[in-house]
């Protein structure tokens, strides 16, 4: 074999050392006999082809006579040293009655220094672009934001180092863009952004690892594999930051980094496609992502992650969205998230979706803290296990503490408009409203079109009497969302403090109506009649919204809005009824 003695190849966690003849994982040496290392080493020179039963006897047995099955033993003892389990050959494939085909990515380096570990960088904190299509197909625009969704997902396990969310990169798609500008922007010490070209059946990728202090490229690969092995490119990639950050996981990280939940690569391609909806936070696109989830578990009935999708796409349309009845989609959105527990009960991710059932829906606070703390341990720099623990603590008055948490989530995901006007909307109900009001005013700066901030702010100059200019950016809010009833509601309860009784109902009347066709939260339309100062009638509606299950009643101990009927008991026995843990 004509090697040189200072080449290094790398596959996955294993190195391969010719100048010591060894086989390592981790550094750690792998013990192999000679002909079984000759073996491996004529598969990984040969990576990508197929080599013939007898081409692989003659290098590596020269002028010698050996049966088929000598090779056939080396091959086991191969997959044995490299944890390939039973019909699971991420390494090596046997092409029945030809040979065999080594399939996995393969690093190459040359060179005296090709052995040594790479320098500590100080970089603790990264983002990873969406992967940019060469061909620029419309057809496949999901797979470049689904590797980089991918990669996201295993590297935010890693304690020392902060992934920002795909929510935040997806935005990056565009090939002409400046990375470093994009590094600037999401303030991140390295950015991950690759290209790709896709073939029939192939897939060729070229990625790099870049610091945004000064634009080195601190690593760079090429992958030219069948699409089916687009799971070995994930593998390669994630180890390879991993090994340049110079990185120490501890055994839990190492697990989590290179776990695959699924070798089927349509099932892959199915949940890739329903992240890449579930990231839009639209009604239209959560219910593709529910779809895309549902085609995905139908492929694949153990791929944990899918269960998360289809448990937070039920989540976030019977909560934030209000398009599903509480009733229906919350004990969907629970088998989901169990579901997934039961597949693997570390995925921090099925615990936060858990934590936001026991919290909106169930009304168990003490269950809900246990769970988001749970997510919380598994993966510490997941911004939304801290954004929604945030909102726990709101809905349970202990301001502080979400405060914090909410700046944690900011932190992990600085552009996230969500986080953002959930913190402001901490500040409104902790009474704190000017604080909220320099917040909602910077954020509509940077997205003046976003709803949600002008509910809020409206809100918040309602409560400080300044009505006129309250109702003029809830009139503003109405527009923007095609008078979607929340918008409404608050819009009407401002009108109804000042006496416009005649708007008001009006406003009442066309969310009756709304009612008769899709789902209206009872408890905004008591908000309302609280306003028109109709108590029998807000009450009503309010045991109306507990009979639903309605996911606005976790607001009613904090509430400004309900300011009023904080000494009646008939409040404080609902109150009791909602969160009866906290008393």
């Amino acid at each position: 074999m004509n090697n040189s003695s200072k080449t290094i190849y790398e596959f996955g966690l294993f190195r391969i050392d010719m100048e010591r003849y060894l086989l390592l994982r981790d550094n750690q040496p792998i013990p192999l006999s000679p002909k079984v290392f000759e073996t491996l080493l004529f598969l990984v020179e040969n990576r990508g082809r197929v080599g013939k039963k007898d081409e692989i006897i003659n290098s590596v047995w020269p002028d010698t006579f050996v049966e088929e099955g000598n090779l056939a033993q080396n091959i086991f003892l191969l997959r044995k040293a490299l944890g390939e389990e039973k019909n699971e050959h991420r390494y090596i494939v046997t092409i029945p009655g030809v040979g065999y085909r080594f399939v996995a990515p393969v690093r190459e380096f040359d060179g005296p220094n090709a052995a040594q570990e790479p320098a500590p960088t100080g970089i603790s904190s990264i983002a990873v672009l969406p992967f940019k299509d060469l061909l620029g197909d419309d057809e496949d625009k999901f797979l470049g934001p689904g590797l980089a969704d991918a990669l996201i997902m295993r590297l935010s396990s890693i304690r020392e180092l902060k992934v920002r969310p795909t929510a935040a990169v997806l935005r990056y798609s565009n090939l002409k863009e400046d990375p470093l500008h994009i590094g600037r922007e999401l303030n991140v010490d390295a950015l991950l952004d690759g290209v790709y070209q896709r073939e029939t059946g192939k897939i060729r990728v070229s990625v790099q690892l870049v610091s945004v202090r000064d634009g080195v490229t601190l690593w760079a690969a090429k992958f030219d594999e069948q699409l089916t092995d687009i799971f070995a490119i994930q593998d390669s990639i994630a180890d390879q930051v991993v090994r340049s950050l110079a990185i120490q996981l501890s055994g839990d990280e190492q697990r989590q980094i290179r776990k695959n939940y699924t070798r089927n690569a349509d099932a892959f391609q199915l949940f890739i496609k329903g992240r890449y909806f579930w990231n839009q936070r639209t009604t239209e696109g959560l219910r593709k992502a529910l779809e895309h989830a549902q085609q995905a578990i139908a492929v694949d009935p153990a791929y944990a992650p899918a269960y998360v999708g289809l448990a937070d796409s039920y989540n976030l349309l019977g909560a934030q969205h209000n398009v599903l009845p509480p009733r229906e989609s919350f004990p969907k959105a629970r088998a989901a998230a169990s579901r997934a527990l039961e597949i693997d009960p570390m995925l921090a991710e099925a615990y936060a979706s858990l934590a936001f059932i026991n919290c909106w829906f169930e009304w168990n606070w003490t269950a809900s803290e246990q769970n988001h703390l749970k997510a919380i341990e598994l993966k510490p720099n997941y911004p939304t296990a801290h954004h929604w623990y945030g909102e726990l603590l709101t809905t349970m008055g202990r301001f502080e503490e979400a405060f914090v948490e909410l700046q944690m989530a900011q932190e992990l995901d600085p552009l996230s408009l969500a986080i953002n006007v959930d913190l402001a909307a901490s500040f409104y109900y902790a009474r704190d409203f000017k604080r909220s009001e320099r917040q909602l005013i910077n954020l509509l700066e940077l997205n003046a079109s976003f709803v949600r901030a002008h509910v809020i702010l409206g809100k918040v100059f309602v409560q400080q009497g300044e009505f006129a200019r309250g109702i003029e950016i809830l009139q503003k809010a109405v527009e923007l969302s095609g008078e979607d009833p929340v918008t409404l509601s608050a819009l009407a309860h401002a009108l109804a403090l000042i006496g416009k009784t005649r708007e008001t109902q009006k406003l009442v009347d066309d969310l009756h109506t709304t009612a008769k066709q899709s789902y209206v939260s009872a408890y905004h339309i008591a908000e309302v009649y609280l306003g028109l100062g109709n108590k029998d009638l807000a009450y009503k509606w309010l045991d109306q919204a507990y009979e639903n299950r309605d996911v606005e009643l976790v607001w009613l101990r904090v509430s400004p809005v309900f300011d009023s009927l904080r000494s009646e008991c008939r409040f404080t026995d609902l109150i009791r009824a909602v969160s009866p843990a906290l008393h």
